[in-house]
């Protein structure tokens, strides 16, 4: 035979007033588009030779193919966080 056994369910807890944010919500930062963005990193000159424009990462895991972004004081990778910074030609512009 079967026995089933019900109990009462204790507490349980009562209804919570919907909570009231003081600060708003973060605005996230929405990635944008760039249409044929390959063109900014090979130029083809007058005799087919293809040539790179930006720089290459150097660590192990990126390897050939991995481009780093040139910011105006640095050169950074986006995949491994690599960063070489310019060395000041001149002190001048800070």
């Amino acid at each position: 035979s079967t026995l089933h056994l019900v109990l009462r369910l204790r507490g349980g807890g009562k209804k919570r007033k919907k909570k009231n944010y003081t600060t708003p919500k973060k605005i996230k930062h929405k990635h944008k588009k760039v249409k044929l963005a390959v063109l900014k990193y090979y130029r083809v000159d007058d005799n087919g030779k293809i040539h790179r424009l930006r720089r290459e990462c150097q660590a192990e895991e990126c390897g050939a193919g991995i481009f780093m972004a040139s910011h105006f004081d640095r050169y950074y990778c986006g995949k491994c966080g690599l960063t070489y910074v310019y060395a000041e030609k001149d002190e001048k512009n800070k």
